[in-house]
C-alpha cells in the first residue's frame, strides 16, 4: 500500500513537502548507519570463503561464502509467495525458495534462500555462493530463522546470490534516495519561502491610474 498526497495539497501546504523529504532522508540515513558494520565486513572480503555446511552453520557475523558440500533436502523445500499482485505479474508468483542443507553433524541445518522459483532436483549438489549472517543489508534471515529453528537445533541462513557488490549497489541506491529526499525538501522549502514573501504593488509615474 502506497501513501499518496496530491501535488495540489503539497503546493498549498509546502511544509508537508519539507517534512516528507526530511523524513525520507532521516529514515535512509538511519538504515545506512545500522547496516554500515555489515557493509564494512563484506567489503573487506576479496573472494568468498570456501566452507563446509558445518562451518557456515556455526559462523558468527556476516560473511561471503561458498558451500559445495552437504545434502540437499528437496522434499522439505519451502516457497514464499509474493503478496503484491504487480510483483507477481512482473517477476512470478514465488518470491523465494528455501532449501535446507545438512552436513555431517546432526541437528545442523543451513537454509539456502534462492530468489524466485527453483528446480531443486536440477540444482541439488552444485556449489552455492552468497552471504550468511546478514540481518541489515540482506535481512530475510530475520523471518527465515524463526521458522527453521523449530526444526533443528542449529540453523543459519545463506542468501544465495548476495555479495559485497550487491551490497554496494544497495547502499548507492539508498544514498541516492537520501539525496532525493533532501532535494524534495529543498524544493518545497523554496516554495514555502517564496510564498512567505510580501507582494509589492507596482507604482506608476504621476500616481495611480484613474479609470476612464
Amino acid at each position: 500500500m502506497f501513501f499518496h498526497i496530491d501535488h495540489r495539497t503539497l503546493r498549498k501546504y509546502p511544509i508537508l513537502g519539507v517534512l516528507i523529504g526530511v523524513a525520507i532522508t532521516a529514515v535512509v540515513v538511519w538504515l545506512l548507519s545500522t547496516g554500515w558494520a555489515e557493509a564494512q565486513a563484506l567489503f573487506a572480503q576479496n573472494a568468498p570463503e570456501r566452507l563446509s555446511v558445518h562451518d557456515v552453520v556455526n559462523l558468527r557475523g556476516v560473511h561471503w561464502v561458498t558451500v559445495s558440500d552437504g545434502v540437499w533436502h528437496c522434499d522439505a523445500v519451502v516457497t514464499r509467495s509474493r503478496r503484491s499482485n504487480l510483483m507477481r505479474l512482473l517477476q512470478g508468483p514465488v518470491e523465494a525458495t528455501e532449501v535446507p542443507l545438512t552436513g555431517t553433524t546432526g541437528g545442523e541445518v543451513l537454509v539456502a534462500t534462492f530468489g524466485g522459483a527453483l528446480n531443486c532436483e536440477a540444482r541439488a549438489g552444485s556449489p552455492v555462493t552468497g552471504v550468511v549472517g546478514s540481518t541489515q543489508i540482506f535481512s530475510s534471515s530475520c523471518t527465515v530463522l524463526p521458522r527453521w529453528r523449530k526444526r533443528a537445533e542449529h540453523v543459519n541462513v545463506l542468501e544465495v546470490g548476495a555479495s559485497p557488490q550487491k551490497a554496494l549497489l544497495l547502499i548507492a541506491a539508498m544514498v541516492a534516495l537520501a539525496v532525493g529526499g533532501l532535494v524534495f525538501a529543498g524544493c518545497y522549502f523554496m516554495i514555502m519561502f517564496r510564498d512567505s514573501q510580501p507582494t509589492t504593488v507596482p507604482s506608476f509615474p504621476g500616481g495611480p491610474i484613474q479609470p476612464n
